[in-house]
């Protein structure tokens, strides 16, 4: 195909006065620079432009009466924190915004965002093989969502890799002749390398059918780049904001003193809390089995919220882990409190004194977020993709080796320290806000509309 440059019209935005072109990719300073791109002029038939408040127009400069550009999200639902991004996008600039959610999500019917509403609920099992990482899978791919979000929409974002479900979305996409972006958050790179090979493959196809690449943190980054062989120059910076905005408001109206403490039974006990589903490769039982190894005559409780996982064959229910805690002799540290709302939990969190995920498998929880919003310190992995950004090792918390019971056990200990969990805590809020921003992760969503309208754009020009 001959592109005429003379015959295309550049692309760019501005969100908030400032201007950003259609094509960016990323500097060699990615992780110290809160993800900066430098700027590199493309063309387009398609032209974006807005006033200083952020508000933008992409139209076709030939054709003004043409209808705005359709841009359909496949999501794996429509909670809050994703619906937030989508309505911010939506609001950024004049495009026809529509969510695809594969399963249901009990607030989706609030959503400010047009959207298909789903049925369905995801059918999870987990695969786990010595020498890999553990997979969690599901097995209702719902094929009518993935072909309805490639017939109605013009550029196809697909909210995260989400198996069949996106592959068939893809496919069906690039058969209809739409432009199709990756989001991508990952596990670092020599934890990516790990997985089992048919999820790489898989993984592989996918992409090579997507046209651009979302990455959500450097982690993401080099995982494209190295593993999976995607050309620098097809990347697009979208920091994840992880649900910032929303818990904000949460913890704006949480009560924060001693007697939150008290009501919630923890008095003066040092506080570890788990947040999340209780399943098997979050590192749940490494917790039980770390108190154990924990000085006898400290005072401290190992607090778990979250929902059990019956369906999973490694036993993540709440008696399985308590069956651990008798025979550990731990039985009276541990206290399991089962579903909470958010609005609970973000008192849980500001009643506690730091917050454990010794996952083996996570590519950004939004837990690290959340709690580092509450001012904790943060203990995870190496298997954890925010680990090194969210969590710094020493600076606002803990970065451990997986399984590592020993030495969870030596960071907990550490932790009695209040003067050091008040430090660490205070750099996590530093660390969250620098980070977890709407505006960045926004921006990173319009340039990926950008380049997908020039791409379509120099088709129909070609």
């Amino acid at each position: 195909m001959v592109r005429n440059e003379s015959q295309l019209i550049s692309t760019n935005l501005r969100v908030g006065g400032k201007t950003i072109d259609s094509k960016t990719s990323p500097s060699a300073e990615l992780a110290h620079d809160t993800f900066s791109s430098r700027r590199i002029a493309r063309s387009s038939v398609y032209a974006i432009e807005s006033d200083i408040e952020g508000s933008a127009d992409i139209h076709s400069k030939s054709e003004e009466s043409k209808p705005r550009l359709k841009v359909g999200f496949l999501t794996y639902d429509l909670q809050r924190g994703t619906e937030d991004a989508l309505f911010e996008v939506a609001q950024s600039a004049a495009i026809a915004v529509k969510a695809f959610p594969l399963y249901e999500y009990p607030d989706q019917e609030l959503s400010r965002v047009a959207f298909r509403p789903a049925r369905a609920r995801g059918k999870h099992f987990g695969v786990s093989v010595k020498g890999s990482t553990p997979e969690g899978l599901v097995s209702n791919p719902e094929w009518r969502v993935g072909l309805a979000c490639a017939r109605e929409s013009d550029v196809v974002i697909l909210k995260g890799l989400l198996g069949l479900g996106a592959i068939w979305c893809a496919f069906c996409a690039r058969l209809l002749g739409r432009v199709v972006i990756s989001t991508n958050q990952t596990l670092p790179v020599n934890w990516e390398r790990k997985r089992r090979w048919w999820i790489r493959v898989s993984k592989r196809l996918l992409l090579r059918m997507c046209r651009y690449h979302i990455y959500q943190s450097p982690a993401a980054f080099q995982v494209l780049t190295e593993v999976y062989g995607c050309a620098p120059e097809r990347l697009i910076s979208a920091p994840y904001e992880g649900g910032a905005s929303f818990f904000r408001k949460i913890l704006r109206d949480v009560r924060r003193d001693r007697d939150d403490r008290n009501d919630l039974g923890f008095h003066s006990a040092v506080v570890f809390l788990y947040a999340g589903n209780l399943h098997s490769f979050k590192g749940v039982a490494d917790i039980v089995s770390a108190a154990a190894l924990l000085p006898e005559d400290a005072s401290f409780l190992c607090v778990f919220a979250g929902p059990e996982e019956p369906a999973s064959r490694e036993g993540a229910t709440i008696e399985h882990f308590m069956r651990l805690a008798r025979s550990s002799g731990v039985e009276h540290r541990v206290r399991f409190l089962g579903p909470v709302a958010p609005e609970k939990l973000a008192e849980i969190y500001c009643a506690a004194d730091a917050v454990l995920l010794p996952t083996h498998k996570d590519c950004f929880p939004k837990v690290l977020v959340e709690a580092g919003l509450a001012g904790k310190p943060l203990v995870t992995t190496s298997a954890c993709g925010s680990a090194g950004m969210i969590v710094q090792d020493g600076v606002n918390g803990f970065v451990i080796e997986p399984g590592d019971i020993g030495r969870l056990a030596q960071v907990m200990t550490k932790l009695f320290d209040p003067e050091l969990r008040a430090r660490m805590g205070a750099r996590s809020i530093e660390i969250v806000n620098q980070y977890c921003r709407m505006d960045l992760e926004v921006q990173g969503y319009l340039q990926a509309v950008a380049r997908g309208a020039e791409y379509l754009g120099i088709r129909k020009s070609a």
